[in-house]
């Protein structure tokens, strides 16, 4: 089976930024792991999942005036520090902090039903409200340099027929089941007949948020592991939010990161949800100039009759200057429902709501 740049996502996911900055697009290219074979990205031999996708980058940014005509990254130092944070980010996810790499990879066999969190937001969010019916898939637990984080394989797709006798997630082993988790609800999605993207924007451009937002707090340990699993889930998919929250996954800029405010209650649009970063809503913002349009020939009359006060008062002896109490009367005529007479003083107006 070739493989291409893109069944690796989170490779795809920076080498696409990149591009961007540069504003070219990016080119999909087959990768290989042995020399002699044209047309391909040459990656080699590499150790696990992690260091091909090092590879793939490395590769690409050094091959980028092939591939998509600029040199991705010219400043050869700010290349070779890229790469060294880089290194170091995607070690830390494979190994977490355990510099001894002392984990389990064993191979395994397990099913869908033992990732909680995928198989809760299947369980009470996806299938009712898509009509989907529960299917406990078969996950196939290993270690291969050469397959992505999680990937579907339908029977006809098995690259082997003696693998399985039935569909099945292929899952690589690294030590970050945020990560993990995050890859493995995509390609549940895939296998129950999903579109990933279609799903994902469903949910936060509705109140379904709520209630998806709600299931992660029951399955995750805190705030911090329900946004690296939600922006795990938007760098997969290659949406347009920028950056993994993390700061082993931030592989562009490892900087602090401020979260975004809530939504405001009422408002149609989702988007501005709890969890949801500034860098990564930045591409969506734009000019709306509605609401100051619409405001502008108010504020325009007020601000005039304003102008025409102080300039009266100025005839008359007075102060240049409109007085506080003043301005309050004009205001009052675009603030309240009734027609305020503006002859009278506060005092006046308000005497008749008083009950003492």
């Amino acid at each position: 089976m070739i493989n291409k740049v893109s069944d690796f996502k989170i490779a795809k996911s920076i080498i696409n930024k990149m591009c961007n900055k540069q504003e070219v697009n990016f080119v999909d290219v087959s990768v290989s792991f042995q020399e002699g074979i044209e047309g391909t990205l040459f990656i080699g031999e590499t150790k696990n999942v992690a260091h091909t996708i090092f590879k793939i980058v490395a590769e690409y940014i050094k091959n980028s005036i092939n591939i998509v005509g600029t040199q991705l990254m010219p400043d050869e130092s700010e290349r070779d520090e890229f790469l060294i944070i880089l290194s170091s980010n995607l070690r830390s996810f494979m190994y977490g902090d355990d510099s001894s790499h002392a984990f389990v990879d064993e191979p395994h066999i397990l099913r869908l039903y033992q990732y909680p969190i995928v198989w809760i937001l299947l369980k009470d969010i996806i299938c009712p409200l898509y009509k989907k019916e529960m299917i406990n898939l078969k996950i196939i637990n290993a270690g291969h340099p050469q397959i992505d984080i999680a990937r579907y394989y339908k029977k006809e797709e098995l690259p082997e027929q003696d693998v399985s006798d039935e569909p099945f997630i292929f899952v690589n082993i690294i030590n970050n089941r945020i990560l993990q988790n995050a890859f493995i609800f995509i390609e549940a999605l895939t296998a129950y007949g999903l579109s990933p993207i279609e799903i994902l924007k469903d949910i936060y451009e509705s109140d379904i948020y709520e209630k998806y937002h709600g299931l992660l707090e029951i399955a995750l340990l805190n705030d911090e592991d329900i946004r690296d699993f939600e922006c795990s889930l938007m760098e997969n998919l290659g949406i347009n939010f920028y950056s993994l929250i993390s700061h082993k996954v931030a592989f562009l800029n490892p900087s602090l990161i401020k979260t975004a405010q809530n939504s405001v209650p009422g408002l149609p649009n989702q988007f501005w949800q709890f969890g949801l970063l500034e860098k990564m809503m930045e591409p969506s913002r734009g000019a709306d100039w509605s609401v100051y349009k619409g405001l502008e020939p108010y504020v325009k009359e007020f601000w005039d009759k304003v102008e025409d006060v102080r300039k009266n008062r100025i005839k008359n002896g007075h102060d240049d200057g409109v007085p506080f109490d003043v301005l309050l009367r004009l205001k009052s005529r675009q603030t309240v429902d009734y027609k305020a007479d503006p002859t009278k003083t506060l005092q006046s107006l308000l005497s008749s709501n008083r009950i003492w």
